[in-house]
């Protein structure tokens, strides 16, 4: 194989897996989801035109601090309307809460010191009414 034919292949290969790995909303919605993170499980999963209106997913990827990850998520969350309700954490476990219109979504990540790159993370989206109670 040539030098030039394997360089095409390559790169045709690195934009193959780059595309891949690289979803930054959760199914396609404006639930944006932490840099390096994917969903590995769902549950409760409920649309409405488009939008992701309720949830569970479960996230795994890596993660060197939990506390910038998660300011790195709530400003792209910001930035798509979202207003953030609380946050706090540190550098093995940080979680949100945020709202938008009549939704609400719950963002926990935990990183795993021993073995970063499988760290794990939470994701529910739920109605505001309903994570009230009511």
């Amino acid at each position: 194989m040539s030098l030039r034919l394997r360089a095409v292949a390559f790169a045709a290969l690195s934009v193959v897996l780059h595309a891949c790995s690289s979803s930054t909303m959760l199914l396609e919605s404006d639930v944006p989801l932490p840099d390096g993170m994917t969903v590995v499980r769902s549950a409760d999963l409920r649309r409405d035109a488009g939008t992701v209106t309720g949830g569970r997913f479960l996230l795994a990827g890596g993660v060197r601090d939990a506390g910038e990850l998660l300011s790195d998520t709530i400003a792209r969350f910001e930035s798509g309307g979202w207003t953030v309700v609380d946050s706090r954490g540190g550098l093995d476990l940080a979680s949100a809460r945020l709202e938008k219109g009549a939704r609400r979504a719950e963002l926990t990540i935990h990183r795993r010191a021993l073995e970063p790159d499988m760290s794990s993370g939470m994701l529910e989206v739920s109605s505001v009414a309903s994570a009230q109670g009511g």
